[in-house]
């Protein structure tokens, strides 16, 4: 197992007046992409905040490569690109349903901090650690073409 998938539709409030999905909701599906890959792979987010972890944005790119429309569907790849003791990177493709043209690619990084937002070392927690790194392994991009 490598990427992720997770559909999604854009609804009416997700778009202009002209029916085209505002940039800033993609922001949205990525979070959705995100929390449900590592939920698939045994690591809810509901479950690192129980223990005090979080995950805060501190460094995001998109690159738009074409719009979404009202009523697509879209599919959220989202896989691992990089994971240290203090933070953990997501890379994502978002596409239309069954097409394999990107509609946007991007890129977010989170940092593991405590409720008070200092930097956590995740390898301070072993199970947690180890569970993450696993999850890490079966995350990691496609290397097919």
């Amino acid at each position: 197992m490598a990427e992720h998938c997770t559909t999604v539709r854009a609804r009416y409030a997700d778009t202009d007046a002209s029916g085209v999905v505002y940039h800033a909701n993609y922001i949205v599906w990525l979070e959705a992409g995100r929390t449900e890959a590592l939920r698939a792979h045994g690591l809810p987010y509901s479950e690192l905040q129980v223990l005090g972890i979080h995950l805060p944005v501190i460094h995001l790119q998109v690159h738009y490569h074409r719009p979404a429309l009202y009523d697509q569907v879209i599919e959220v790849w989202a896989h691992m690109q990089e994971l240290t003791r203090t933070r953990v990177g997501f890379g994502y493709n978002l596409r239309l349903q069954g097409e394999p043209r990107p509609l946007a690619t991007a890129r977010t990084v989170h940092s593991f901090v405590n409720s008070h937002g200092r930097v956590q070392r995740l390898d301070r927690y072993p199970d947690l650690w180890s569970r993450v790194q696993a999850a890490a392994e079966r995350l990691a991009p496609s290397t097919s073409a």
